[in-house]
């Protein structure tokens, strides 16, 4: 497959993943390119334990689907024959609940494609069930977690271009440095966010106005006159000599000075 091709086919994989609906599937299936590393095409219902591994396949190289209703022919060409009826969602998570880890169990989804009239004559009067899983990447490897047919306890698997098969090392490999690389950007984005955090709390200190002339009242003899009295019951202030010589307010200020050089050292922005 051209590069053009490749672009085209990963693209409208994309828009049906992203927004899976009779139009987007119908325009996905129209391409025709055979299986991808994201997705796979069955042309019934397999046993259930095959299509947990093909779930766990899928997941662990980043989440996408699982179409029931779709014949692989030869050179990997697409058929859609439809299937002849839609199986009980309820009964598919149930027959596959006991291979996949809870996190992962609970992001699958199955949703059901008729076509009773289609401007792509080849799915008029057909059904298909699309069964999606979606993964973070945190999480990876998921792992089998029981043995059944076609699937291993333990066993980790992954897609690959048409078809699904347990991990080898190199592969595992690669899976958990998405996983640690994953790990990274989510203590980078929480150490960002704390720095915002603090920044925040600095500029609350700040007063955002300030008063810019005395009161006429405040300036008036007789307020003086009151002061002085005032004094003779609780005495002179003078400053104290241990004091910062540095005041609270321009402290702050040149905290907040300090936190945004830090904040935009660790965004790589230019000093």
């Amino acid at each position: 497959m051209n590069k053009i091709a490749s672009k085209s086919v990963h693209e409208s994989f994309s828009r049906f993943f992203e927004g899976p609906t009779r139009e987007s599937l119908r325009e996905f299936l129209k391409d025709n390119v055979g299986e991808l590393k994201n997705c796979d095409f069955k042309e019934k219902w397999p046993d259930l334990a095959a299509v947990a591994k093909h779930l766990l396949g899928i997941a662990n190289v980043g989440g996408g689907c699982l179409i029931i209703g779709v014949k692989e022919g030869e050179g990997g060409t697409l058929e859609p024959v439809g299937i002849a009826e839609l199986k009980d969602k309820a009964d598919v998570v149930s027959g596959i609940r006991g291979f996949l880890p809870e996190p992962l169990l609970n992001t699958v989804e199955i949703a059901d494609f008729s076509y009773s009239a289609a401007e792509y004559p080849t799915l008029t009067g057909k059904r298909f069930q699309v069964i999606f899983v979606s993964t973070e990447p945190e999480l990876l490897p998921f792992v089998a977690q029981r043995s059944g047919l076609s699937i291993r306890s333990g066993a980790i698997y992954i897609r690959k271009e048409g078809a699904t098969e347990e991990a080898n090392y190199d592969e595992v490999q690669r899976v958990l440095r998405q996983r640690v690389s994953s790990s990274a950007q989510l203590q980078k984005v929480s150490t960002l966010k704390e720095h915002l955090e603090e920044l925040k709390v600095l500029y609350d200190q700040i007063p955002r106005a300030i008063q810019t002339g005395a009161s006429p009242m405040a300036s008036a003899s007789w307020v003086k006159d009151i002061a002085k009295i005032a004094s003779l019951f609780v005495g002179e202030y003078e400053r104290n000599p241990a004091y910062p010589a540095e005041d609270y307010q321009a402290f702050v200020l040149r905290v907040v000075d300090g936190k945004k050089r830090v904040i935009e050292k660790f965004l790589g922005l230019p000093k």
